[in-house]
Protein backbone atom coordinates (compact mmCIF):
# COMPACT_ATOMS: atom_id res chain seq x y z
CA UNK A 1 0.00 0.00 0.00
CA UNK A 2 1.03 3.58 -0.42
CA UNK A 3 2.59 5.21 2.59
CA UNK A 4 0.30 7.48 4.56
CA UNK A 5 0.30 10.95 3.04
CA UNK A 6 -1.91 14.01 3.08
CA UNK A 7 -5.26 13.20 1.49
CA UNK A 8 -6.15 16.22 -0.59
CA UNK A 9 -9.42 18.11 -0.47
CA UNK A 10 -11.95 19.41 1.95
CA UNK A 11 -12.81 16.28 3.84
CA UNK A 12 -9.17 15.40 4.20
CA UNK A 13 -8.29 18.86 5.43
CA UNK A 14 -11.16 18.81 7.87
CA UNK A 15 -9.97 15.67 9.55
CA UNK A 16 -6.27 16.53 9.28
CA UNK A 17 -5.78 13.35 7.29
CA UNK A 18 -1.99 13.30 7.26
CA UNK A 19 -1.58 9.63 8.04
CA UNK A 20 -0.80 10.17 11.74
CA UNK A 21 -2.42 12.02 14.63
CA UNK A 22 -1.41 15.63 15.07
CA UNK A 23 -0.16 15.46 18.64
CA UNK A 24 0.31 12.05 20.30
CA UNK A 25 1.54 8.74 18.89
CA UNK A 26 -0.95 6.10 17.84
CA UNK A 27 -0.73 4.09 21.07
CA UNK A 28 -1.51 7.21 23.10
CA UNK A 29 -4.59 8.23 21.14
CA UNK A 30 -6.07 4.73 21.26
CA UNK A 31 -5.42 4.31 24.97
CA UNK A 32 -6.39 7.76 26.21
CA UNK A 33 -10.02 8.95 26.32
CA UNK A 34 -10.71 12.39 24.92
CA UNK A 35 -10.19 15.33 27.27
CA UNK A 36 -13.37 17.22 28.11
CA UNK A 37 -12.78 20.97 28.00
CA UNK A 38 -14.79 24.16 27.35
CA UNK A 39 -12.28 24.85 24.55
CA UNK A 40 -13.71 21.89 22.62
CA UNK A 41 -16.68 23.98 21.49
CA UNK A 42 -14.31 26.05 19.31
CA UNK A 43 -12.17 23.23 17.94
CA UNK A 44 -12.30 22.43 14.21
CA UNK A 45 -15.11 19.98 13.49
CA UNK A 46 -14.83 17.69 10.49
CA UNK A 47 -18.22 15.96 10.42
CA UNK A 48 -21.79 16.60 11.52
CA UNK A 49 -25.09 14.69 11.52
CA UNK A 50 -28.66 15.48 12.56
CA UNK A 51 -31.57 13.16 13.34
CA UNK A 52 -34.71 14.90 14.55
CA UNK A 53 -33.61 17.18 17.39
CA UNK A 54 -30.41 15.22 18.00
CA UNK A 55 -27.18 16.50 16.42
CA UNK A 56 -23.61 15.22 16.70
CA UNK A 57 -20.37 16.81 15.49
CA UNK A 58 -16.89 15.25 15.58
CA UNK A 59 -13.36 16.57 15.20
CA UNK A 60 -9.80 16.64 16.42
CA UNK A 61 -8.45 14.71 19.44
CA UNK A 62 -11.59 12.62 19.83
CA UNK A 63 -13.81 15.65 20.26
CA UNK A 64 -17.52 14.84 20.11
CA UNK A 65 -20.16 17.53 20.52
CA UNK A 66 -23.87 16.79 20.94
CA UNK A 67 -27.01 18.88 20.76
CA UNK A 68 -30.56 18.12 21.89
CA UNK A 69 -32.06 21.08 20.01
CA UNK A 70 -30.95 20.38 16.41
CA UNK A 71 -27.71 22.33 16.77
CA UNK A 72 -28.90 25.46 18.55
CA UNK A 73 -26.72 24.65 21.59
CA UNK A 74 -23.88 22.18 22.03
CA UNK A 75 -22.02 20.33 24.78
CA UNK A 76 -19.02 18.00 24.70
CA UNK A 77 -19.29 14.33 25.65
CA UNK A 78 -16.45 11.91 26.34
CA UNK A 79 -15.04 9.57 23.70
CA UNK A 80 -13.06 6.40 24.51
CA UNK A 81 -10.18 7.54 22.27
CA UNK A 82 -8.40 10.82 21.53
CA UNK A 83 -7.72 10.04 17.85
CA UNK A 84 -8.84 12.62 15.31
CA UNK A 85 -12.38 11.86 14.15
CA UNK A 86 -13.45 12.40 10.55
CA UNK A 87 -17.10 11.47 10.10
CA UNK A 88 -20.34 10.95 12.01
CA UNK A 89 -23.59 9.42 10.74
CA UNK A 90 -26.92 8.24 12.06
CA UNK A 91 -27.82 4.85 10.57
CA UNK A 92 -30.98 4.03 12.59
CA UNK A 93 -33.12 5.73 15.26
CA UNK A 94 -30.77 6.90 18.04
CA UNK A 95 -27.84 4.95 16.55
CA UNK A 96 -24.82 7.04 15.56
CA UNK A 97 -21.35 6.09 14.34
CA UNK A 98 -18.16 8.16 14.62
CA UNK A 99 -15.18 7.25 12.44
CA UNK A 100 -11.61 8.43 12.49
CA UNK A 101 -7.88 7.97 12.25
CA UNK A 102 -6.06 4.87 13.44
CA UNK A 103 -8.90 2.61 12.30
CA UNK A 104 -11.26 4.04 14.91
CA UNK A 105 -14.95 3.16 14.72
CA UNK A 106 -17.23 4.22 17.61
CA UNK A 107 -20.93 3.48 18.08
CA UNK A 108 -23.62 5.19 20.14
CA UNK A 109 -27.08 3.80 20.91
CA UNK A 110 -28.34 6.99 22.58
CA UNK A 111 -27.95 9.64 19.87
CA UNK A 112 -24.34 10.39 20.75
CA UNK A 113 -24.47 10.79 24.52
CA UNK A 114 -22.26 7.75 25.19
CA UNK A 115 -19.90 5.84 22.92
CA UNK A 116 -18.36 2.38 22.70
CA UNK A 117 -15.36 1.31 20.64
CA UNK A 118 -16.13 -1.11 17.80
CA UNK A 119 -12.77 -1.07 16.01
CA UNK A 120 -9.38 0.57 16.24
CA UNK A 121 -6.01 0.14 14.52
CA UNK A 122 -5.11 -2.88 16.65
CA UNK A 123 -8.35 -4.84 16.37
CA UNK A 124 -8.64 -3.89 12.69
CA UNK A 125 -5.22 -5.39 11.96
CA UNK A 126 -6.18 -8.56 13.84
CA UNK A 127 -9.49 -8.78 11.92
CA UNK A 128 -7.82 -8.33 8.54
CA UNK A 129 -4.98 -10.74 9.28
CA UNK A 130 -7.29 -13.52 10.50
CA UNK A 131 -9.68 -13.05 7.57
CA UNK A 132 -7.11 -13.06 4.78
CA UNK A 133 -5.04 -15.87 6.28
CA UNK A 134 -8.17 -18.01 6.31
CA UNK A 135 -8.94 -17.08 2.71
CA UNK A 136 -5.36 -17.79 1.70
CA UNK A 137 -5.54 -21.22 3.32
CA UNK A 138 -8.73 -21.96 1.38
CA UNK A 139 -7.00 -21.15 -1.92
CA UNK A 140 -8.44 -17.69 -2.55
CA UNK A 141 -6.36 -16.08 -5.31
CA UNK A 142 -6.64 -12.52 -3.96
CA UNK A 143 -5.92 -13.19 -0.30
CA UNK A 144 -2.12 -13.45 -0.37
CA UNK A 145 -1.66 -10.06 -2.04
CA UNK A 146 -4.09 -8.30 0.31
CA UNK A 147 -2.49 -9.93 3.35
CA UNK A 148 0.92 -8.72 2.22
CA UNK A 149 -0.43 -5.18 1.80
CA UNK A 150 -2.02 -5.16 5.24
CA UNK A 151 0.96 -6.57 7.11
CA UNK A 152 3.30 -4.25 5.23
CA UNK A 153 1.19 -1.24 6.19
CA UNK A 154 1.24 -2.27 9.85
CA UNK A 155 5.02 -2.71 9.79
CA UNK A 156 5.47 0.78 8.33
CA UNK A 157 3.09 2.38 10.81
CA UNK A 158 4.40 4.90 13.33
CA UNK A 159 3.37 2.32 15.91
CA UNK A 160 4.09 -1.19 14.56
CA UNK A 161 1.12 -3.49 14.88
CA UNK A 162 -1.40 -0.67 14.52
CA UNK A 163 -3.07 0.36 11.26
CA UNK A 164 -3.18 4.15 11.35
CA UNK A 165 -5.39 4.74 8.31
CA UNK A 166 -8.70 6.55 8.77
CA UNK A 167 -12.20 5.39 8.07
CA UNK A 168 -14.17 8.04 6.17
CA UNK A 169 -17.78 6.89 5.75
CA UNK A 170 -20.39 4.35 6.84
CA UNK A 171 -23.83 3.32 5.58
CA UNK A 172 -26.12 0.65 6.97
CA UNK A 173 -29.48 -0.16 5.40
CA UNK A 174 -32.72 -1.04 7.13
CA UNK A 175 -32.04 -4.76 6.63
CA UNK A 176 -28.70 -4.54 8.46
CA UNK A 177 -26.55 -4.69 5.33
CA UNK A 178 -23.90 -2.00 5.25
CA UNK A 179 -20.33 -0.92 4.61
CA UNK A 180 -17.41 0.97 6.14
CA UNK A 181 -15.06 2.74 3.73
CA UNK A 182 -11.77 4.54 4.19
CA UNK A 183 -8.35 5.55 2.98
CA UNK A 184 -6.14 3.25 0.92
CA UNK A 185 -9.09 1.20 -0.27
CA UNK A 186 -10.25 -0.04 3.12
CA UNK A 187 -13.73 -1.54 2.87
CA UNK A 188 -15.63 -3.64 5.44
CA UNK A 189 -19.05 -5.26 5.08
CA UNK A 190 -21.71 -6.05 7.69
CA UNK A 191 -24.83 -8.18 7.46
CA UNK A 192 -26.04 -7.63 11.02
CA UNK A 193 -26.28 -3.87 11.43
CA UNK A 194 -22.65 -3.41 12.43
CA UNK A 195 -22.42 -6.08 15.15
CA UNK A 196 -19.73 -7.81 13.09
CA UNK A 197 -17.60 -6.75 10.12
CA UNK A 198 -15.99 -8.66 7.25
CA UNK A 199 -13.05 -7.22 5.25
CA UNK A 200 -13.91 -6.62 1.60
CA UNK A 201 -10.82 -4.85 0.23
CA UNK A 202 -10.67 -7.17 -2.78
CA UNK A 203 -14.37 -6.71 -3.57
CA UNK A 204 -14.39 -2.96 -4.15
CA UNK A 205 -13.20 -3.01 -7.76
CA UNK A 206 -10.26 -0.96 -6.50
CA UNK A 207 -7.03 -2.85 -7.18
CA UNK A 208 -5.04 0.39 -6.96
CA UNK A 209 -6.34 0.94 -3.43
CA UNK A 210 -7.49 4.48 -4.07
CA UNK A 211 -9.02 6.32 -1.11
CA UNK A 212 -12.71 5.62 -0.63
CA UNK A 213 -14.35 8.80 0.65
CA UNK A 214 -18.09 8.25 0.43
CA UNK A 215 -20.89 5.72 0.63
CA UNK A 216 -24.54 6.23 -0.27
CA UNK A 217 -27.67 4.13 -0.61
CA UNK A 218 -29.88 5.02 -3.55
CA UNK A 219 -33.66 5.11 -3.69
CA UNK A 220 -33.60 1.60 -5.18
CA UNK A 221 -31.64 0.28 -2.20
CA UNK A 222 -28.34 -0.03 -4.08
CA UNK A 223 -25.13 0.98 -2.32
CA UNK A 224 -22.61 3.22 -4.05
CA UNK A 225 -18.95 4.06 -3.38
CA UNK A 226 -16.98 7.12 -4.47
CA UNK A 227 -13.35 8.16 -4.18
CA UNK A 228 -10.19 9.25 -5.92
CA UNK A 229 -9.70 9.66 -9.68
CA UNK A 230 -13.38 9.63 -10.57
CA UNK A 231 -14.01 6.34 -8.78
CA UNK A 232 -17.67 5.41 -8.46
CA UNK A 233 -18.82 1.85 -7.79
CA UNK A 234 -22.23 0.18 -7.34
CA UNK A 235 -22.79 -2.86 -5.15
CA UNK A 236 -23.87 -5.93 -7.11
CA UNK A 237 -25.56 -8.11 -4.49
CA UNK A 238 -25.76 -11.11 -6.82
CA UNK A 239 -22.01 -11.00 -7.49
CA UNK A 240 -21.17 -10.10 -3.90
CA UNK A 241 -18.89 -7.23 -4.89
CA UNK A 242 -18.82 -3.63 -6.15
CA UNK A 243 -18.72 -3.05 -9.91
CA UNK A 244 -17.24 -0.11 -11.79
CA UNK A 245 -19.35 2.78 -13.03
CA UNK A 246 -17.63 4.93 -15.63
CA UNK A 247 -17.67 8.67 -14.92
CA UNK A 248 -16.58 11.64 -17.08
CA UNK A 249 -14.46 13.10 -14.26
CA UNK A 250 -10.93 12.00 -13.36
CA UNK A 251 -10.66 14.04 -10.15
CA UNK A 252 -11.63 13.17 -6.59
CA UNK A 253 -15.22 12.67 -5.51
CA UNK A 254 -15.64 13.43 -1.80
CA UNK A 255 -19.32 12.65 -1.53
CA UNK A 256 -22.49 11.10 -2.91
CA UNK A 257 -26.10 12.19 -2.42
CA UNK A 258 -29.22 10.31 -3.48
CA UNK A 259 -31.99 12.69 -4.49
CA UNK A 260 -35.33 12.59 -6.26
CA UNK A 261 -33.49 13.42 -9.50
CA UNK A 262 -30.93 10.63 -9.10
CA UNK A 263 -27.44 10.13 -7.70
CA UNK A 264 -25.13 13.14 -7.31
CA UNK A 265 -21.34 12.74 -7.05
CA UNK A 266 -19.39 15.83 -5.97
CA UNK A 267 -15.87 16.87 -5.09
CA UNK A 268 -12.87 18.96 -6.03
CA UNK A 269 -13.00 22.37 -7.74
CA UNK A 270 -16.77 22.67 -7.76
CA UNK A 271 -17.31 19.49 -9.73
CA UNK A 272 -20.68 17.79 -9.38
CA UNK A 273 -22.36 15.23 -11.62
CA UNK A 274 -25.88 13.82 -11.70
CA UNK A 275 -26.90 10.33 -12.85
CA UNK A 276 -30.58 9.59 -13.36
CA UNK A 277 -29.95 5.98 -14.42
CA UNK A 278 -28.05 4.37 -11.52
CA UNK A 279 -24.67 5.50 -12.77
CA UNK A 280 -24.95 4.41 -16.41
CA UNK A 281 -24.59 8.03 -17.60
CA UNK A 282 -23.71 11.35 -15.98
CA UNK A 283 -24.48 15.03 -16.54
CA UNK A 284 -22.25 17.75 -15.14
CA UNK A 285 -23.96 20.34 -12.95
CA UNK A 286 -22.82 23.92 -13.53
CA UNK A 287 -22.33 25.19 -9.98
CA UNK A 288 -20.27 28.23 -10.99
CA UNK A 289 -17.63 27.75 -8.29
CA UNK A 290 -14.06 26.49 -8.10
CA UNK A 291 -14.36 25.68 -4.39
CA UNK A 292 -14.43 22.07 -3.27
CA UNK A 293 -17.97 20.81 -2.64
CA UNK A 294 -18.07 19.18 0.80
CA UNK A 295 -21.77 18.29 0.85
CA UNK A 296 -24.83 18.07 -1.35
CA UNK A 297 -28.17 17.93 0.46
CA UNK A 298 -31.66 17.07 -0.77
CA UNK A 299 -33.70 19.78 0.95
CA UNK A 300 -37.08 18.84 -0.52
CA UNK A 301 -38.38 17.30 -3.75
CA UNK A 302 -36.55 19.13 -6.55
CA UNK A 303 -34.53 21.25 -4.10
CA UNK A 304 -30.80 20.80 -3.51
CA UNK A 305 -28.16 22.62 -1.49
CA UNK A 306 -24.45 22.44 -2.32
CA UNK A 307 -22.05 23.45 0.47
CA UNK A 308 -18.45 24.35 -0.35
CA UNK A 309 -15.31 24.34 1.74
CA UNK A 310 -15.16 28.12 1.41
CA UNK A 311 -18.49 28.41 3.23
CA UNK A 312 -20.64 29.18 0.20
CA UNK A 313 -24.09 27.59 -0.05
CA UNK A 314 -25.60 27.17 -3.50
CA UNK A 315 -29.32 26.38 -3.84
CA UNK A 316 -31.17 24.74 -6.71
CA UNK A 317 -34.90 24.36 -7.23
CA UNK A 318 -34.53 22.40 -10.49
CA UNK A 319 -32.42 19.37 -9.51
CA UNK A 320 -29.15 21.17 -10.09
CA UNK A 321 -29.85 22.60 -13.55
CA UNK A 322 -29.33 26.12 -12.12
CA UNK A 323 -28.18 27.45 -8.77
CA UNK A 324 -28.61 30.51 -6.56
CA UNK A 325 -26.06 31.79 -4.09
CA UNK A 326 -27.78 31.70 -0.70
CA UNK A 327 -25.71 34.67 0.46
CA UNK A 328 -24.52 32.96 3.65
CA UNK A 329 -22.11 35.09 5.66
CA UNK A 330 -18.72 33.37 5.62
CA UNK A 331 -17.34 32.25 8.98
CA UNK A 332 -14.27 30.22 8.05
CA UNK A 333 -13.85 26.95 6.21
CA UNK A 334 -16.67 24.40 6.26
CA UNK A 335 -15.92 20.67 6.28
CA UNK A 336 -19.34 19.08 6.74
CA UNK A 337 -23.04 19.93 6.61
CA UNK A 338 -26.41 18.37 7.43
CA UNK A 339 -30.05 19.44 7.26
CA UNK A 340 -31.29 20.65 10.63
CA UNK A 341 -34.86 21.54 9.66
CA UNK A 342 -36.61 23.67 7.03
CA UNK A 343 -34.30 26.50 6.01
CA UNK A 344 -31.57 25.42 8.44
CA UNK A 345 -28.19 23.77 7.92
CA UNK A 346 -25.89 22.42 10.62
CA UNK A 347 -22.30 23.21 9.63
CA UNK A 348 -19.03 21.73 10.90
CA UNK A 349 -15.94 23.81 10.25
CA UNK A 350 -12.83 25.56 11.42
CA UNK A 351 -14.67 27.37 14.22
CA UNK A 352 -16.68 24.42 15.53
CA UNK A 353 -20.34 23.49 14.92
CA UNK A 354 -23.05 26.02 14.16
CA UNK A 355 -26.49 26.51 12.59
CA UNK A 356 -26.97 28.56 9.43
CA UNK A 357 -30.37 29.75 8.30
CA UNK A 358 -30.82 29.33 4.57
CA UNK A 359 -34.16 30.46 3.11
CA UNK A 360 -34.96 28.16 0.21
CA UNK A 361 -33.59 24.90 1.59
CA UNK A 362 -36.92 23.23 2.25
CA UNK A 363 -38.35 26.60 3.27
CA UNK A 364 -39.04 29.95 1.59
CA UNK A 365 -37.44 30.31 -1.84
CA UNK A 366 -34.48 32.72 -2.05
CA UNK A 367 -34.79 35.89 -4.08
CA UNK A 368 -31.09 36.67 -4.51
CA UNK A 369 -29.38 36.75 -7.88
CA UNK A 370 -28.54 33.73 -9.99
CA UNK A 371 -24.95 32.52 -9.69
Amino acid sequence: MRRAAALCGALAAAAALAGAPAANNTADVLDLPSAVSPAALKRPMSGIAVQGNSAVAVGMRGTILVSADAGATWKQVAAPVSADLTTVRFTAPNQAWALGHDGVVLRSADSGLTWTRVLDGRSLLALLTKHYRALQASGNADAAAVLQEVTGAAEQSATPGVLSYPFLDIRIGADGTGFLAGAFGFLLHTRDGGKSWEPWLERAGNDRRMHLYALEQGADGSFYLAGEQGLVRRYDAAAGRFVTLETPYAGTFFGLQASEAGLIAFGLRGNAYLSADQGASWKQLALGTQATVVQALACAPGELAFVTQSGQVLLSRDAGASVLDAGLARAGEVFGAALAGPGQLALAGAGGARIARIPGCGAVAPTIGKN
